[in-house]
């Protein structure tokens, strides 16, 4: 099974808080991609640490 179906709660928190970063009306559309770019680098990073090691 691929690492981001197995984290599923994960994928879920990402595309929340993608959205909310996208309706905030302050920022600008290169700091909303910013933003999205990093959570999605820090999801990559996560499903990566947690797959790592095999669960008993």
């Amino acid at each position: 099974m691929r690492g981001w179906q197995r984290n599923r709660f994960g994928l879920a928190i990402l595309i929340f808080a993608s959205a909310i970063v996208a309706n905030i009306d302050t920022l600008t559309q290169g700091q909303i991609i910013s933003l999205i770019g990093l959570f999605i680098v820090i999801f990559y990073m996560y499903v990566i640490y947690v797959n790592r090691y095999k669960k008993k």
